[in-house]
C-alpha cells in the first residue's frame, strides 16, 4: 500500500510487519510543513515514521511528527547542517515546504 498527498505529494511505501505497527520511511525534509504524520484506517493508526537524512540513513523513528519538530529537530539540524549543507535545514519546519520531487 503507498501513501501520499503531503505537502510535496510524494508517495511512500507503507510496510507492515506482523506484531508491528505500520511505517513509512523517507526523508526527515518531506514531512517538513505536517504537524502531524500520515496514518491508516481513517486516520486512527498513525504510522511510525522512520525519518530518514539526504544519504537515507535513519535520523529519528517516530509517531509524534510534532514531539520531533520541538525536542529532536533543533540538534539534529545542526549536526545535518554540518554534514548536509546544500540542503535547506529552515529554524522553523512547520512554515517550511519540502523539497520537489526528484525524477
Amino acid at each position: 500500500m503507498e501513501c501520499g498527498g503531503g505537502p510535496g505529494g510524494r508517495q511512500v511505501k507503507v510496510s507492515y510487519e506482523r506484531g508491528k505497527p505500520p511505517w513509512v520511511e523517507s526523508r526527515l525534509q518531506d514531512f517538513f510543513g505536517l504537524s502531524r504524520g500520515p496514518a491508516v484506517c481513517a486516520g486512527r493508526v498513525p504510522l511510525v515514521l522512520h525519518l530518514l537524512a539526504p544519504n537515507r540513513r535513519a535520523v529519528q523513528i517516530t509517531t509524534d511528527l510534532a514531539g520531533f519538530w520541538s525536542r529532536h529537530y533543533p540538534a539534529i539540524r545542526n549536526e545535518l547542517a554540518r554534514r548536509c549543507p546544500r540542503h535547506a535545514w529552515p529554524d522553523d519546519p512547520l512554515q517550511a515546504s519540502p523539497p520537489p520531487k526528484s525524477r
